[in-house]
Parts: structure tokens; C-alpha cells; sequence
């Protein structure tokens, strides 16, 4: 199996850093108690930074995130990045959703850190998986939805084959890929923005540790971790 970016999605977003944990024979719910903990403190922890941010767009990983999509020519207000949604849910407060055990992890350490994160089930995969510009078949299945529809070409997209994976970078999911109880064989990976490496330097390699450790710890598999950037475009297991 193979991940790999497309070359012009650097160019688009400078310094752009994915880690990206893969593992194979995962437990989903091996360690659900542990898994609801940490979402649990994550979203609390999260909350609490409302008193300091007031919302979340005012946040300057989200803001960062923002600009990216302003610079392509999108609406970050339009289409919010997939931690900018859970950030302003957390700062309205009360229970944090759950899922389940596996997307309420990747959801912990997005909010976490405020970085977007996702996951997707290679089993359901036919082809590699790419971070690409879409292009002219590709579809797109809803979660509200039963059927697919046509994706316009030119949005940065994960993807395997024609599947769009999710739209506008980190906005919204297929119903491909999604993680569930029976996912055995899972790829997760947080997008870092080369302006969030460098102000606060170190994030990108503490998101890839506590992908690796929360894999181990809670789904009880051992993950192959890997930092995909431009002058690493690429990543196979």
C-alpha cells in the first residue's frame, strides 16, 4: 500500500507536514474506557481555551488554516476545516460527541493540538491513497447521502482512485474509507501547515508520538509511522 501527495499541494501550502500512523490487526475497541478518557480530557481542555480565544476562528492554528483556504480562492467560513468545527463544538461546551473508539481518538488529538486529523479504513481502499487535486470522474458519496455525485476538478482532496475520499482538504467525508468496529487495517494522519511548525516548533513530531503511543496503547497494534513532507512525498508500508 502506498501514500503519496501530489507535488503541487506543497507548493500550494509551504511546509505543509503530515505524520501519519498505519497499522495493521487493530483492535477497534480493545481499549474503549481508555479512548473515552482522552477524548473526554481533550474536549475539556479544549473548552477551557474559549476563555482565551472567545472563538474558534480567533485561534491562530484555525486562522492559519483560514488563510490557506482564503489563498486558493475558498471560504474558510464556507468550508471550515474538520478541527475548526470541533473546536467551536467544544467551546459551546456540554458531553463530547462520541463516535467511536477510533475516530474519537483522531478527533483527541486534533483537538489536542489543533491540527485537523482523519483516518481512513485501507481495507475499503482499491487503489493507493493520495492528497491530489481532484480531477475530471472523480465522485463523491455524502455520509447523507445513498448515492454519489460529481466532484468538479481542481479541489485538494485525499483520494483512491476515483473515490474522493473528503472535499476541500479536510471539510467533509466519504462514506469510503470510513472507520468503524470492524476496521482492522487503519491509516491516521494530522495535516500540519508549515505556519503552525513554526511558531510553535515541535508539534508536528508530538503529534506523530502521540499517534504511535495512542495506537499501541489503546488498539493494541503496533503502528509504522512515517513524516510525509516535500522533500518526502511519499510513504509505503
Amino acid at each position: 500500500m502506498r501514500f503519496v501527495v501530489e507535488p503541487e499541494i506543497f507548493e500550494l501550502y509551504p511546509g505543509l507536514r503530515l505524520p501519519v500512523a498505519v497499522a495493521e490487526r487493530v483492535e477497534a475497541a480493545a481499549d474503549s474506557t481508555g479512548v473515552e478518557k482522552l477524548w473526554r480530557q481533550a474536549w475539556e481542555e479544549a473548552g477551557q481555551s474559549a476563555l482565551t480565544y472567545g472563538n474558534a476562528q480567533s485561534h491562530p492554528r484555525i486562522a492559519a488554516w483560514r488563510d490557506a483556504m482564503v489563498a486558493m480562492g475558498i471560504s474558510g467560513r464556507k468550508f471550515p476545516s474538520s478541527v475548526e468545527s470541533l473546536l467551536r463544538r467544544a467551546f459551546k461546551g456540554g458531553e463530547p460527541p462520541s463516535i467511536n473508539p477510533l475516530v474519537d481518538f483522531y478527533n483527541s488529538i486534533s483537538l489536542r493540538h489543533v491540527v485537523p486529523a482523519g483516518g481512513f479504513d485501507l481495507e475499503q481502499l482499491d487503489d493507493a491513497l493520495e492528497l491530489r487535486f481532484t480531477r475530471e470522474g472523480d465522485t463523491f458519496r455524502p455520509l447523507d447521502s445513498t448515492s454519489a455525485e460529481r466532484v468538479e476538478p481542481g479541489e485538494v482532496a485525499y483520494a483512491s482512485g476515483n473515490d474522493v475520499l473528503t472535499r476541500h482538504f479536510v471539510w467533509k467525508q466519504s462514506h469510503k474509507g470510513l472507520l468503524g468496529e470492524s476496521t482492522r487495517s487503519v491509516f491516521l494522519v494530522c495535516e500540519v501547515l508549515g505556519e503552525v511548525e513554526e511558531s510553535a516548533d515541535g508539534v508536528t513530531q508530538a503529534v506523530l508520538e502521540d499517534l504511535s503511543e495512542g495506537v499501541r496503547r489503546h488498539f493494541g497494534a503496533e503502528p509504522a509511522t512515517f513524516l510525509v513532507e516535500e522533500r518526502v512525498p511519499a510513504a509505503s508500508w
